[in-house]
């Protein structure tokens, strides 16, 4: 199994799941051209995506899912809040095109021996929902957009072999930065983003548990950087006397176009 970003941060979100036995879509956050360029940019056609999974119904995560899904027709699911959000930016029907509800906690089987299982976010769209993957006895997981690590999300994650992880902001860019208040106050509160620190006290418990392989996810383009992001995990982590290279192995997505992908 392999999990390739395509693009990831407030720009636009989607990510690709490679198994042997399905390709799956993590959300649809940039215009259908531009998602079927970086899959085949990756080798995968678009016309051998199986499944299409929405994270929520933000326009980061699904501005391109309309015509994609319509042009490229496959399962679409997505929790019975996310439906309700999507719904109302589809332009045309897809008739062929299955709509299945999720329910956070229940097991999907997409494909032989490929099960997926949302657990719930506490973000600030309604039914927000985050996906873990298991495939011939490897699991990755897609977990941006959390606001906080919350004990279904750390249980939902535990053990997980590779995961793409929201590290969103830098907490003192943001607060000096130029957003207003209320935006400030939005991304750190727990129905936003995690940031840098918050990435930091989460992956340590995951490497603590078994997962070995991050890439950090979802980064903002104004409050963030890759190197301020990658220095704040591997400076807390180190404290901790988690070592990269030894304990864990890390990159970071790219905003515009995809990211090497992980291989479990």
């Amino acid at each position: 199994m392999e999990l390739i970003p395509l693009f990831s941060g407030s720009s636009g979100n989607c990510t690709l799941i490679r198994t042997n036995s399905i390709n799956i879509l993590i959300d649809a956050g940039h215009n259908c051209k531009k998602i079927v360029a970086a899959l085949n940019e990756v080798g995968t056609n678009p016309e051998d995506i199986g499944a299409v999974f929405i994270t929520h119904s933000h326009i980061d995560h699904v501005s391109g899912l309309d015509v994609f899904i319509r042009k490229y027709p496959s399962k679409l699911y997505a929790t019975a809040g996310t439906f309700r959000g999507i719904q109302k930016r589809f332009t045309k029907p897809h008739t062929l095109t299955p709509d299945i509800v999720v329910t956070p906690g229940e097991i999907y089987e997409v494909a032989p021996g490929v099960e997926v299982v949302a657990c719930a976010t506490p973000h600030d769209a309604y039914g927000s929902c985050c996906y873990r993957i298991s495939s011939e006895g490897k699991t990755c997981m897609v977990m941006t957009d959390l606001g906080y690590f919350t004990d279904d999300i750390k249980n939902t994650a535990t053990g997980v072999d590779a995961i793409l992880i929201e590290s969103n902001y830098d907490r003192r860019m943001l607060v000096y930065g130029p957003y207003p208040e209320d935006l400030k106050i939005r991304i750190a509160g727990d129905g936003g983003h995690m940031s840098n620190n918050d990435c930091a006290e989460a992956m340590k418990y995951l490497i603590e548990n078994g997962t070995r392989k991050f890439i950090l996810g979802h980064l903002s383009e104004n409050n963030n950087t890759p190197d301020k992001a990658e220095q704040t995990v591997r400076e807390y982590l180190c404290s901790c006397s988690i070592f990269e290279g030894e304990h864990y192995e890390m990159r970071t997505a790219k905003r515009y176009e995809p990211t090497c992908g992980v291989l479990v």
